[in-house]
């Protein structure tokens, strides 16, 4: 059975992606600050530096390293840019020149946020054109990866999916929300191409069986603003979609600056695979039925 390692086994990511892939693998998860126990998942404690990925990669046989490192908030990239560009910059560039050296794959994953927001479906070789510390962070990572491993898969994604109760999703937010009978204010002006983790998995596995490497975009076929996507939860779910408020992302005057247009074109994905893609209103459909919701736990 193949072995997979998720580098970064706390975050949001890792968390939901190596739940639906523990019962076909066996599936590693490295730790370092905080401690999570996955039953059918196998957890390690990892050294504050990266020196000891070798021993690890080597010691468990992993076949595939899945890096779901990040500092992934826009606002706290800002205040914290040399952490940022560390995390999210030279980090993946580290792990890669010790994979490089080994059997194991590198899966890196990065971001939809590259662009200035200007154009819409943004293909791989399109130019990439950041406009905040992470998104110049996160492609410094793609830069570093490329560098120190040519055979790595580089993802471009914007995913969505059932979180843990200490790091909710954005969908987990609104689904809150939504049972809570409370508001929440969505971007009606900012659009994106949001995919299931799951569905992301299932795409992410597609390339490694036909060994591709270099940047891939994994993204639904649909372009939609996170007001919509808000909306096709609540239908989902069958809750008031008045609960959901549209605002422009000019409202938020606290937010760093950040692309309108996040939406992937995701062609070369499709012709690498043959893999369909569900449609984003199934995707949706599938996390609430995944997600088992559970009124005392979303309060």
């Amino acid at each position: 059975m193949t072995n997979i390692l998720f580098y970064g086994g706390a975050s949001l990511l890792s968390n939901i992606w190596s739940r639906y892939w523990k019962d076909n693998f066996n599936i590693f998860i490295g730790l370092n600050k905080r401690w999570i126990e996955i039953e059918g998942v196998k957890s390690l404690q990892l050294k504050s530096n990266i020196n000891d990925l070798d021993e690890i990669i080597t010691k468990h046989k992993i076949d595939i390293v899945i890096n779901c490192v990040g500092l992934t908030n826009v606002e706290e990239c800002e205040k914290n840019s040399d952490l940022a560009f560390y995390l999210n910059g030279y980090l993946p560039g580290e792990i890669a020149k010790i994979t490089s050296n080994t059997s194991a794959k590198l899966i890196h994953i990065s971001t939809d946020h590259l662009f200035d927001g200007k154009s819409k479906e943004n293909q791989e070789d399109d130019l990439v054109k950041p406009l905040n510390t992470y998104a110049k962070s996160k492609f410094l990572g793609e830069n570093e990866v490329f560098k120190n491993d040519s055979s790595a898969l580089i993802i471009r994604t914007n995913f969505f999916g059932k979180g843990p109760l200490y790091k909710p999703s954005f969908s987990d937010k609104i689904i809150s929300s939504l049972i809570n009978k409370e508001q929440i204010y969505l971007f009606n002006n900012v659009y994106y191409s949001p995919i299931h983790v799951n569905e992301l998995a299932d795409g992410v596995l597609k390339l490694i069986e036909f060994n591709r490497e270099g940047i891939f975009n994994i993204s639904s076929n649909e372009r939609i603003t996170k007001y919509d996507f808000g909306l096709l939860i609540a239908k989902a779910m069958n809750e008031n979609k008045d609960l959901i408020i549209p605002i422009s992302i000019e409202e938020k005057t606290n937010l760093m600056l950040r692309p309108n247009d996040m939406s992937l074109n995701n062609s070369k994905f499709l012709d690498s695979t043959k893999m369909r893609i569900k449609s984003i209103n199934d995707q949706v459909l599938e996390l609430i039925n995944i997600s088992q919701i559970d009124v005392n736990t979303l309060q």
